[in-house]
């Protein structure tokens, strides 16, 4: 199994279910991967009960899935799913920029805003496709802040897709992560300038190009 990491030193269910989501999102935990019950246990330092709580959890959120007599393992999307969430994804991401742009936007949230996209646009020009894709959350997660929607947030969260999990040929993470900046720079713009029907198409837009991007890739990554 995989090195979970330094776990979080309350080791309440619901931390070890965000640490382990977290895993998952970024790519460290990749489809297919199986979670052993006593090496968490023993990482997190809880009895075995606590570890299948946040296993029950992470299996009706859809991101673990169980296995015969064999535990559970990060969940392995097929092409159809992965083009059914994003179109979900497209309808709620793009109503968190509309959110966004109807807001006042306080100077620090202006700030913050910009420098996110600073951050992805370095990320592209050095072709730096792991921090690109930590920045990338990262956007998408301001963005869902300053929307300042639980319900949205929530929803958003159940259909987020661990892309990082793809074995992905670089030549496509590339191409991937040069449109997909793009995409956030007329967002960004939108949501600063308070265009709000301009920031949900633009985000739409966004969205809907990853899917398509998702919808050419070749087979062998979803096996």
């Amino acid at each position: 199994m995989q090195e979970i990491g330094t776990p979080h030193p309350s080791n309440t269910t619901e931390d070890i279910v965000a640490t382990l989501k977290s895993r998952i999102f970024s790519g460290e935990l990749r489809p297919g991967t199986r979670l052993i019950e006593t090496e968490l246990s023993k990482a997190f330092d809880v009895g075995r009960g606590r570890i299948r709580e946040a296993f029950r959890v992470l299996v009706g959120e859809g991101h673990l899935e169980s296995l015969a007599n064999r535990g559970v393992a990060v969940r392995r999307y097929t092409r159809a799913e992965l083009l059914d969430m994003g179109r979900v994804r497209e309808v709620l991401e793009s109503l968190a920029a509309r959110l966004a742009a109807e807001k006042p936007l306080t100077d620090e949230r202006r700030t913050a805003l910009r420098e996110a996209q600073e951050r992805m646009d370095a990320a592209e020009a050095a072709q730096d496709l792991e921090t690109y894709s930590r920045e990338n959350r990262a956007y998408h997660t301001l963005i869902e802040t300053i929307a300042d929607n639980a319900h949205l947030a929530d929803l958003i969260e159940r259909v987020r897709i661990p892309y990082l999990g793809l074995r992905l040929p670089r030549i496509f993470e590339i191409e991937q992560m040069r449109q997909s900046n793009e995409g956030h720079r007329f967002v960004t713009y939108a949501i600063l300038a308070g265009a709000q029907d301009v920031a949900e198409a633009a985000m739409r837009s966004h969205i809907r190009a990853g899917n398509t991007h998702t919808a050419a890739l070749p087979d062998d990554v979803f096996d």
